[in-house]
C-alpha cells in the first residue's frame, strides 16, 4: 500500500477549511510546519480504527503464610497480595512483535518488561530489543508466580536476584542437530541490570550501582547455550550453560559513607532438565538440576579504617527439582537449594519445599507448600503457604527456553 504524504502551508489553511475539506495528516493535526514529514495515522489504519488490538490479560498472585522460627520478628501470619500483573502483547506488523508487562508490588507499580523482537531475518535468527528478563539458565526468563513451585530456587534469589530484567538487546538463533534435536544460542549486550544486594562481612546489604553512562567494558554481557532432544517415545532431555557479567559497578555503604567503585563480577551456570508423560499425555515426571559460580569481585568488606575494600571469591550453590504430575489437575513436586551466600563471612544455606498444586483450570490454581531453610549462624524457619493465582485473558511473555 502507498503512503501518501501532504504538506500544508499556512497560507494554504484558510482555502483548506473554506473548501471544508481536511488533507491525510497524522492524528490530530491539520497543519504542519513546511519540511517536516507527515506520516498518515501512524500505528493504525485511522485513529478510530481498532484493527490493531494487542491482547490485554491481568494476574493477581495472592499469599497467605505462616512462619514458625525462634526471631519474634519473623514469626507469625501473614496475607498479602505478591503482585498484581498487567500484559499486553501484539504483532506489530509481519517482522516486528512486542510485549510489555506492568506489575504492582510492594506498593509500587514498575515497568517490568517492555521489548519488541524483531524476526524478519532468513532462517531462525530473531533479536529482541528493550528491557527484559535476561537469557540465564532454565529458570531466570520465567516471571516469579510462573515457576511450578511459590518462590525463586534459593540459589538463583542470592546470586541472580528474584528476577532478572536488563535493558538492552539479545540475538537468538537456532540449528537444527539432527532428526530429533534441536541447539539454541543467545547473546547479549546490556546497558542496565538489576544486580541484587550484596552483604558487607557484618552481614549487612551495600547498595550497587552502575554507571549510567559506559565504557565498552562496563557494558554488561550475556550468554546461553542449550540443547534439546527426544529421550525416547513420550521424553524430552535439555543441557544447558550460561554466563553473565557485570563491569564497572560500585558498592556503597549508606550507614558509614564509604563506597568502592570498578569491580567485575561474573556468574556462571549449568543446568539439565529431563521430563517424560504417560502415553495419553495426561501425567508424567520433570526432573531438574542446576549449578552455579560467582566468580570475581562479589562483595566488600570494612578494611578497618572505615574504607571497603573489593572481596575476590568464588562461591557456589545448586538446587534439584522433581515433579510429578498426577493428572491435569493435580501436581506434587519437592525442591531443595543449597548455596554460599555472597559476603565476605562464611554462611552457606540450605532450603527444602515440598508442594502440591491444584489447577481448577488454566486461568486459576490453588498451591499449598511447606519450606524449611537452615542458615549457618542463624535460627531455622519453617514456613506453611497457600497461593492462589488467576489470569484473566491472555498471558504470554518473551520466554525463550
Amino acid at each position: 500500500m502507498q503512503v501518501i504524504r501532504i504538506r500544508v502551508a499556512a497560507a494554504a489553511l484558510p482555502l483548506v477549511l473554506a473548501l471544508g475539506t481536511t488533507p491525510l495528516l497524522a492524528q490530530g493535526t491539520t497543519f504542519q510546519t513546511p519540511g517536516m514529514p507527515i506520516w498518515a495515522a501512524s500505528g493504525q489504519v485511522d485513529r478510530f480504527s481498532s484493527e490493531f488490538n494487542p491482547a490485554i490479560g491481568a494476574l493477581i498472585d495472592g499469599f497467605g503464610d505462616y512462619i514458625d522460627t525462634d526471631d519474634d520478628d519473623e514469626e507469625g501470619l501473614d496475607l498479602y497480595l505478591r503482585s498484581f500483573e498487567m500484559t499486553a502483547n501484539g504483532r506489530v506488523d509481519p517482522n516486528w512483535w512486542g510485549y510489555a508487562v506492568v506489575v504492582y508490588a510492594d506498593e509500587e507499580v514498575e515497568l517490568e518488561e517492555a521489548a519488541v523482537t524483531y524476526d524478519g531475518f532468513e532462517g531462525q535468527t530473531s533479536m529482541r530489543f528493550g528491557r527484559f528478563f535476561v537469557d540465564f539458565g532454565k529458570q531466570m526468563q520465567a516471571h516469579i508466580h510462573d515457576l511450578p513451585y511459590p518462590d525463586r530456587p534459593g540459589v538463583l534469589a542470592e546470586f541472580l536476584g528474584e528476577e532478572l530484567p536488563g535493558v538492552g538487546a539479545q540475538l537468538d538463533h537456532w540449528w537444527s542437530t539432527g532428526e530429533s534435536s534441536a541447539l539454541r544460542a543467545s547473546l547479549g549486550v546490556f546497558g542496565e541490570f538489576e544486580i541484587g544486594e550484596h552483604g558487607d562481612d557484618g552481614g549487612g546489604d551495600l547498595e550497587t550501582e552502575l554507571p549510567e553512562r559506559k565504557d565498552a567494558d562496563e557494558l554488561g554481557l550475556t550468554a546461553r547455550v542449550t540443547q534439546f532432544m527426544d529421550a525416547g517415545s513420550t521424553g524430552v532431555f535439555q543441557w544447558g550453560a550460561s554466563a553473565r557479567h557485570i563491569g564497572g559497578y560500585s558498592l556503597s555503604d549508606d550507614a558509614s559513607g564509604a563506597s568502592i567503585e570498578d569491580l567485575t563480577t561474573t556468574t556462571f551456570g549449568v543446568d539439565a532438565t529431563y521430563g517424560f508423560d504417560s502415553d495419553d499425555g495426561l501425567s508424567g515426571w520433570t526432573f531438574g538440576a542446576e549449578g552455579l559460580l560467582a566468580t570475581g569481585d562479589i562483595g566488600a568488606e570494612d578494611d578497618g579504617t572505615g574504607n571497603l575494600i573489593a572481596v575476590d571469591e568464588n562461591k557456589s550453590g545448586y538446587y534439584l527439582w522433581a515433579e510429578r504430575r498426577a493428572s491435569i489437575q493435580n501436581t506434587y513436586g519437592v525442591l531443595f537449594s543449597a548455596f554460599e551466600h555472597l559476603e565476605a563471612d562464611d554462611t552457606d544455606e540450605t532450603q527444602i519445599t515440598a508442594y502440591y498444586t491444584r489447577n481448577f483450570s488454566e486461568f486459576a490454581r490453588l498451591r499449598f507448600a511447606v519450606s524449611h531453610a537452615s542458615i549457618d549462624e542463624a535460627e531455622d524457619s519453617t514456613r506453611f503457604l497457600v497461593q492462589l493465582t488467576t489470569f484473566f485473558g491472555p498471558h504470554a511473555h518473551g520466554v525463550n527456553w
